[in-house]
């Protein structure tokens, strides 16, 4: 690789207290097939790595391992505007293909945390599409075609350069989520979006007995909004997170290369954002019906009163009309300033905290998991209408509450930050002997030499 091609080891490519013996950068597909190859012969485990943004929820290796960074591996192989077709190598980070992008009007639907520093390849990898999710769906919707390595160190490439293709197994597809644990992404094709005219957020404070129902009468509103948000803190304000604004304003995602308008309305004096009074919906537009009687749902959870928030993007008429839609059925929907949104969406970001869960269930059973989950220390944000929640924080009390929870619970749930010490006392992900063989199946054939990391 040369002096240029070995990097020093930074913060963010370690694995807890493991630290690679050393960190190689390649720069094209054929350096990265010779290091995999090499890598393969010799035995000598190694894990991938972008910008590092996710990395903490991989198994360092037992033994010795170094780091395969894909960061001088970037830039635009190909571009069709017309086709609205990007092809990229797996190092160019989504803030650089969305500034790419937005100079033709178009974009990539994704507000992952930490967009300067998400690589495309890391956030195909891991599927990751942040709460855009539920009106765009995830990575794996928009890619066409991959060129990977595998763990032997051979080349290949699965899919095509077309939306429709028919071209063999969607391999592609199936590296879409499995965090680097099968193959190295080289080369990514991406079906991109035009770009909308109008970002808009609006929330607004929530209490908790009403918060299941007012999230079935949203979801069957006739909305269409980028993303439905709530979220919830143990022991913080959103003050840290930004303040809620009183007037319209438009809103660009972080990474489009769209500057937001100033915010109209300035955070008080004191810097406290004051919750508004409980919300009163008004009986003459809309009935809700009674929330559940179930003990959970009657006692409140010991974090902050929830914040719901919606994304909207379109026609400024559009936006404008779901918005006052929200109004005339009750709601408080104020926008939200940039600064708390970009805030909250890098609030993700898995590395930034001492330990981080991601749970999948139906969206009409957030309201309550966000209750039964409750724990102090344990702040809460859920992509309701997608289904997703995350629990994270900075402590670690309620971590043994946490495994204990994960032992019982019927949801498929993800660790993307563990404290290392609490590692051990973790659940296995429950698997079906089916599901179980599969994968060692898949593992085998693609990383035969078991080079390449494991899930945690």
């Amino acid at each position: 690789m040369g002096s240029e091609g070995v990097l020093a080891c930074e913060p963010a490519y370690c694995l807890g207290r493991r630290t690679p013996a050393t960190v190689v950068a390649p720069q094209s597909e054929e350096e990265v097939a010779a290091l995999v190859k090499y890598a393969a012969k010799a035995r000598f485990p190694f894990v991938i790595g972008g910008g590092g943004t996710a990395l903490s929820m991989l198994e360092p290796p037992a033994e010795a391992w170094w780091l395969l960074s894909t960061r001088r591996l970037k830039g635009v192989v190909d571009y069709a505007p017309e086709d609205l077709v990007l092809t990229v190598r797996a190092g160019t980070t989504l803030a650089e293909a969305q500034q790419l992008l937005s100079q033709h009007r178009q974009y990539l639907p994704w507000n992952v945390p930490l967009p300067e520093q998400a690589t495309i390849g890391g956030i195909v990898s891991g599927n990751r599409s942040g709460s855009w999710r539920y009106r765009h769906g995830t990575p794996r919707d928009r890619l066409l075609q991959v060129r990977a390595v595998r763990g032997d160190g051979v080349a290949f490439r699965s899919g095509a350069k077309v939306v429709k293709s028919v071209a063999g197994y969607d391999i592609h597809r199936l590296l879409c989520g499995a965090w680097g644990t099968l193959s190295v992404l080289t080369e990514i094709t991406l079906k991109v979006a035009p770009l909308p005219p109008v970002f808009e957020v609006v929330g607004w404070f929530s209490t908790w007995d009403v918060l299941e129902p007012t999230l079935a009468h949203l979801m069957g509103a006739p909305l269409q909004p980028d993303g439905m948000t709530v979220l919830a803190f143990a022991g913080e304000s959103l003050t840290a997170y930004g303040a809620v604004a009183h007037e319209s304003q438009a809103i660009a995602p972080s990474g489009t290369g769209i500057t937001p308008r100033a915010s109209l309305i300035q955070a008080s004096a004191t810097g406290v954002l004051t919750p508004p009074p409980p919300v009163v919906y008004e009986e003459a537009t809309q009935t809700f019906p009674e929330p559940e009687t179930e003990a959970a749902l009657q006692t409140e959870p010991a974090t902050s009163r929830p914040f719901v928030l919606i994304e909207f993007s379109g026609r400024p008429e559009g936006v404008r009309w779901q918005i006052e839609w929200l109004r005339s059925q009750g709601y408080p929907a104020e926008p939200v300033e940039p600064a708390m949104l970009k805030s909250l969406q890098n609030a993700l970001a898995p590395r930034t905290h001492r330990f981080m869960l991601q749970l999948l269930m139906r969206p009409n059973e957030v309201a309550e998991a966000m209750v039964q989950w409750s724990r102090p220390g344990v702040s809460m944000l859920a992509h309701a209408g997608s289904g997703v929640l995350y629990l994270w924080g900075e402590s670690v009390e309620p971590i043994p509450f946490l495994t204990e929870r994960l032992r019982h619970t019927a949801f498929r749930w993800r660790v993307l930050n563990w404290a290392e010490d609490a590692r051990a006392d973790l659940p296995p992900i429950p698997l079906s002997e089916g599901e179980r063989r599969l994968m060692q199946a898949l593992k085998q054939a693609f990383d035969p030499a078991g080079v390449l990391p494991r899930i945690v």
